[in-house]
């Protein structure tokens, strides 16, 4: 699923981000007329250091604002997040920093709006991994 994202979005990079939020603890971001929203765990980090993580939106009262400042940057790079579970994806950020999601419950998938398409993550069904 990740390498149909990422032949998918090649020619679209860099998706510039105009909106970020996690509201609730869902993350979502987006921009002239793309999408991308998960509801499961999700981290961003940068210089291998985590800057901001899905649990940190109920115990530090800047989240919300430092999710905001995805805002303005853009989406340069997809690859799979990990090489044991292909199915999720990770963002890499013009500012180098790296949006990583973590299926955690085959109800809840990752989506990304894409113009024409729609990818839905499906981590639990071995033929969305690869």
């Amino acid at each position: 699923m990740i390498s149909e994202l990422k032949e998918t979005l090649g020619p679209l990079l860099p998706l510039k981000i105009n909106r970020a939020d996690s509201r609730y603890g869902e993350l979502t971001f987006g921009g002239e007329g793309w999408t991308f929203g998960s509801p499961s765990a999700w981290r961003v980090v940068k210089d291998g250091v985590l800057v901001i993580g899905w649990s940190m939106v109920w115990r530090e009262e800047d989240t919300p604002e430092r999710v905001a400042e995805l805002a303005g940057l853009s989406i340069v790079a997809v690859a799979p997040q990990s090489p044991r579970m292909g199915g999720d994806p990770a963002f890499e950020l013009s500012d180098g920093s790296w949006v990583e999601i973590f299926s955690d419950h085959p109800i809840d998938p990752w989506a990304m709006d894409l113009p024409g398409l729609v990818y839905v993550g499906a981590p639990f069904d071995p033929r969305y991994v690869s």
